[in-house]
């Protein structure tokens, strides 16, 4: 219904206004009104400047009309159809957005994504602004994260667990610039692998000029002639082998010596030829025969196993420059 208003007469009484009872009559009916309406239906609780909601675990909300927005001290919330995501802007021009807690409290926000990705202009702990992706912001103080400290540009792990880099499926880890200093501070330490995929690290002492030293391993389980290692023809003339055999299978082992090298035949054909000597097994015979060929400019040393169980060659080569 329309707001009544009480009629008071032109001037003090002068007996033209409302009488007593039909204006308190009124002032009831107004009222009945008031208690009616949804401020009063014991759903929410307006105390002072605090609105609150009445019944345990009930949401408050605050709906705007049509187009309309819910504006809070500057601040507005915006979530209707001609914005893709709800939006929490400032309606002042060119005003910060602060999101601050109390006191020792913090800030906590799910999923983020700040530009695509990308943080222009943005200050983390640091005197002047950082621009760029995730990957590029720099902060003066450590952070630790499930285990690992980030401090400067060291990362560290918090116990003696070890610091492990992996890709994700067929992706790799891809370090530029790589250095890998011994503890002394010499450039004479490089990373081998043991055979099994796991790195390890290597020490020389000297710098070899005209040669290369270096190990692996293969495992062969067949009869059938098979590679054991190769090396390009166009750059090394000879190789010296050390080659340990194991068939845990049959508990057979052996460690036998083999000299390789190419060169041209009488024919002028290019061929490889090869030396096995040296022969130590806990076995009546040996374990497998070398043979050496070259293919596609690789020299290759191939073994023939007397078993197709697993047997294992791991092997110290000397490469000799052409």
């Amino acid at each position: 219904m329309a707001q009544i208003t009480l009629n008071v007469g032109s001037n003090a009484n002068d007996g033209t206004g409302d009488t007593l009872r039909t204006a308190m009559q009124n002032v009831n009916t107004m009222f009945t009104e008031v208690y009616a309406s949804a401020l009063f239906n014991e759903g929410i609780t307006i105390s002072g400047n605090n609105i609150s909601a009445d019944r345990t675990n009930d949401d408050l909300v605050l709906r705007p009309s049509g187009t309309g927005t819910v504006a809070i001290d500057n601040l507005t919330v915006d979530s209707n159809i001609n914005i893709t995501d709800n939006e929490i802007k400032t309606t002042q021009t060119n005003s910060n957005l602060v999101l601050s807690a109390s006191g020792t409290g913090n800030v906590f926000v799910s999923k983020v994504d700040i530009e695509s990705g990308l943080i222009d202009n943005t200050t983390i702990g640091q005197t002047t602004p950082a621009a760029g992706t995730f990957t590029e912001i720099t902060a003066n103080t450590s952070a630790t994260i499930d285990g690992v400290v980030i401090s400067d540009n060291t990362i560290t792990s918090t116990s003696n667990a070890d610091l492990e880099l992996s890709g994700n499926g067929t992706g790799t880890v891809t370090v530029n610039g790589l250095s890998m200093p011994s503890s002394d501070g010499s450039a004479n330490q490089l990373l081998k692998t043991d055979g099994s995929g796991n790195f390890g690290f290597a020490t020389a002492s000297a710098t070899l000029n005209h040669s290369d030293i270096n190990d692996n391993t293969t495992t062969v389980a067949s009869s059938a002639t098979s590679v054991v290692d190769s090396f390009a023809s166009a750059t090394y003339r000879s190789a010296k082998y050390y080659i340990s055999i194991s068939d845990a299978t049959n508990s057979r082992f052996e460690i036998v010596e083999a000299n390789l090298i190419h060169g041209p035949s009488g024919d002028s054909t290019t061929e490889a030829y090869l030396t096995v000597f040296g022969s130590t097994t806990n076995h009546t015979t040996q374990l497998a025969t070398f043979t050496a060929d070259i293919n596609d400019g690789n020299v290759r040393l191939l073994a023939t196993n007397i078993t197709s169980d697993s047997t294992v060659f791991k092997f110290q080569r000397t490469l000799i420059d052409l």
